[in-house]
């Protein structure tokens, strides 16, 4: 299997049932951010069923200070439909990566909702340069989640979702050799069910 391929490979859909978005979607009412990685303030577009986190400057170096960082997405939304609740069933971080042969790229996923933070949902994923060469491309770490879902609280009658955290780090390991992951932008997709 390619680099690519395997960093955007799709898995099985979950096996949980799921209902189309509700009526109404939440309205993003605060989003901030956490992390080494997104110290150069990120900025976000779309709504909640289709937000984009661009970043400024996320860099993970090998070796060096900087071959771990990290980003975490803080969110608060209202308004959405009584009734329903959400869950993110994967992330995506779409970027360059530059593998020197023996270098190692680890990418990791967390989900909880600050009110029951102890229940979380995780991923890591990895790929490894055990070739000759040097691989230089432009690819998607997919992280799916979708079998260790968290969920939210039960939107109420003020639509509000909690407080959603999504935190994403890159790592980079090796022989001395050099390595590099930028991430340019960062997406999730949501499920929604009826509770």
């Amino acid at each position: 299997m390619g680099l690519l391929t395997g960093f955007a490979a799709l898995l099985a859909a979950p096996a949980v049932v799921l209902a189309a978005s509700p009526p109404s979607l939440p309205t993003i009412t605060s989003i901030s951010f956490s992390g080494n990685g997104c110290s150069s303030n990120p900025k976000y577009s779309g709504n909640f069923n289709d937000l984009q986190i661009t970043y400024n400057s996320f860099s993970v170096q090998y070796p060096g200070s900087q071959q771990t960082q990290n980003c975490q997405v803080h969110i608060q939304a209202s308004g959405g439909t009584p009734g329903w609740q959400f869950s993110i069933r994967d992330v995506q971080v779409t970027g360059h990566a530059y593998l020197t042969s023996g270098t190692n790229l680890d990418w990791f996923s967390t989900v909880y909702f600050s009110q029951d933070a102890a229940n979380t949902g995780s991923k890591r994923d990895s790929y490894q340069n055990d070739g000759s060469g040097t691989i230089s491309q432009d690819v998607v770490l997919f992280n799916d989640l979708s079998g260790n879902r968290v969920w939210s609280p039960c939107l109420g009658s003020d639509g509000y979702t909690g407080i959603l955290n999504v935190n994403w780090r890159g790592a980079l390991t090796g022989d001395g050799s050099k390595a590099s992951f930028d991430a340019w932008y960062q997406r999730w997709d949501v499920d929604w069910r009826r509770c």
